[in-house]
């Protein structure tokens, strides 16, 4: 009863403190379960005046991906052929300063129309896949997808911070492949 007294004591400012405070307490909750288990994903894409059988070499070759692909910097290769289902592959990674290395295991392969890779690291999970949909005779859209699953926890909490750098990411490796595949392949035309 006191405490209700002094409560309805309280002009309309300090309630409304208190409710923004409950409410900001609650989002922190809401969000700390939401990204436990979470993952952020991301997806970009662009249409490239080539066929799709002149971009797909660019998409799975062991030399030419760390050319286009943000962040990769060289490719091993573990088992397997290039684009098969199943193969591994070892991934070396650098932002900034800052170098690690994943195991990538493709997971799905549809010649010159899908390749999906999973990637596994000591500070990430990553599902990362490259669609080709033909538009025409002579366009290609390249979808790329690519989902994050920070490994600590905290990582994952402050991740908005980041979402921005991933996206970028992505938008260098679509402007990166369209100039690679400009560079060395013909544009396609209708006659």
């Amino acid at each position: 009863m006191i405490v209700k007294d002094r409560f309805r004591d309280w002009n309309l400012y300090h309630k409304s403190v208190v409710l923004a405070l409950a409410a900001c307490a609650l989002w922190v909750i809401i969000w700390a379960v939401m990204v436990f288990d979470g993952a952020f994903e991301f997806e970009q894409e662009e249409t490239l005046p080539y066929s799709t059988s002149n971009i797909w070499p660019w998409i799975i070759g062991d030399e030419t991906r760390p050319r286009w692909t943000a962040e990769l910097i060289d490719i091993g290769e573990l088992t397997g052929e290039a684009g098969e289902a199943e193969t591994t592959r070892l991934l070396f990674w650098r932002r900034g300063y800052k170098r690690w290395q994943a195991v990538e295991r493709v997971t799905n392969a549809v010649q010159e129309r899908l390749v999906s890779f999973a990637q596994e690291s000591d500070i990430d999970q990553r599902w990362f896949s490259v669609e080709l949909v033909p538009v025409g005779a002579c366009e290609t859209r390249v979808v790329m997808k690519e989902t994050l699953f920070p490994l600590e926890y905290a990582k994952r909490f402050w991740f908005f911070q980041e979402t921005d750098a991933a996206e970028k990411r992505l938008k260098e490796s679509h402007r990166a492949l369209a100039s690679w595949v400009a560079d060395t392949q013909q544009a396609c035309s209708v006659s």
